[in-house]
């Protein structure tokens, strides 16, 4: 196992005593290429790991260090921007209108069958937001895919406050007001009270409208806009905007690629979730090789995956990209992550080896 030969090296290093000394508590992968945060890959590259994280990345490991030579492309772990995946019951609250304390982290299951089939797809982190069906939904957690104990394990156990502008809940006489100004009010009487947490705030929007809406309501509390609906219908709303984008649906290929482009030529940034998007496992990576096909902007495909969600989660100078003082959350691929042919090879998560590819039968 490719990792865990990593591994076995780095306790072998600390000798029978078990303590390593500070050189030699660190260890070094040298993979055929990583995958930089611009989506290039750069060949020669070293990346020195020491207590879950990574120290550096160089041409030449220092002395001392046991360097651990790997056959793969070695890349940061995807991130999946929104979704439910995880959770074991339904996120929401249709008794009340307003539930700004619900907490999505009280819904895990941390023995779903999901957490394997992610890390599966190289997705090391996920956020779990609360359903958009109230105007005021609750509270999101980011949780890491796996560990060394093999429990996944909740990186943040309150992220943003989520809010909803979907029609169907302000709509809805069980939880919502029946029109988007009467959601509007009620989200605002809620921010003037104190009765939101003062977190981030991430609202599910579904037209330019509803995007213009928050944006004033927001104000300068940080701001990120979960863009549903009909995404050419939000014309230059989103204009310069980090967007969360629904991954890519069966059969909306052709109708996405024009839009794609030209919200990427307006400037939004993209962070795919699976909240609302398409439910396949791998339906975050084929949205970033569409995007990038589309675009034409490999560098943007893979911030979409990684640096992007990390951003919007506050999480960016810690874990989204292979760099110093991030989370070792990495992933080895048998060739580049937005190349249709590469496979998952083996999942670091913190620095600890936590999932292994089956081997491929051999063609007779």
């Amino acid at each position: 196992m490719l990792f865990s030969s990593l591994l076995l090296s780095a306790l072998a290093a600390q000798g029978t005593t078990g303590t390593a000394s500070p050189a030699l508590s660190q260890t070094a992968i040298q993979p055929d290429a990583i995958v930089a945060a611009d989506g290039s890959l750069q060949e020669g590259k070293i990346v020195i790991l020491e207590d879950g994280k990574i120290r550096s990345v160089t041409d030449q490991a220092p002395s001392g260090v046991p360097l651990t030579k790997v056959s793969g492309v070695l890349a940061a772990g995807m991130i999946d921007a929104a979704t439910g995946r995880g959770a074991d019951l339904f996120l929401t609250e249709q008794s009340q209108t307003l539930t700004p304390d619900l907490r999505a982290a009280d819904g895990l299951n941390l023995d779903s069958e999901a957490w394997e089939a992610m890390l599966s797809r190289g997705i090391t982190s996920v956020h779990i937001v609360p359903d958009p069906t109230n105007p005021l939904a609750g509270q999101g957690v980011l949780v890491s895919c796996g560990s060394g104990t093999g429990v996944p394990q909740v990186l943040r156990a309150s992220t943003v406050q989520v809010a909803s502008l979907i029609q169907t809940a302000v709509n809805d006489d069980r939880v919502g007001p029946s029109s988007l100004s009467g959601a509007m009010e009620l989200l605002r009487k809620a921010f003037a009270e104190g009765g939101a947490a003062e977190l981030p705030l991430w609202c599910f929007v579904e037209n330019a409208e509803g995007l213009r809406a928050v944006s004033s309501l927001a104000g300068e509390r940080p701001f990120h806009a979960v863009l549903w609906g009909e995404l050419g219908g939000y014309a230059g709303a989103a204009a310069g905007q980090l967007a969360i984008l629904p991954t890519l649906g069966e059969g909306e290929l052709p109708r996405r690629a024009a839009t794609w482009r030209a919200m990427h030529k307006a400037g939004v940034r993209f962070a795919f979730s699976t909240r609302g998007g398409n439910a396949e496992w791998n339906s975050l990576r084929t949205s970033a090789m569409a995007f990038s096909r589309f675009s034409g902007d490999a560098q943007a495909a893979w911030q979409a995956v990684t640096t992007n969600p990390a951003e919007a989660l506050g999480m960016k100078p810690s874990m989204g990209a292979i760099a110093a003082g991030q989370r070792a959350d990495l992933v080895l691929w048998s060739g580049h992550p937005l190349d249709a042919t590469a496979r998952v090879e083996a999942v670091m998560i913190a620095g600890e080896s936590v999932y292994h590819a089956p081997p491929v039968p051999k063609k007779p």
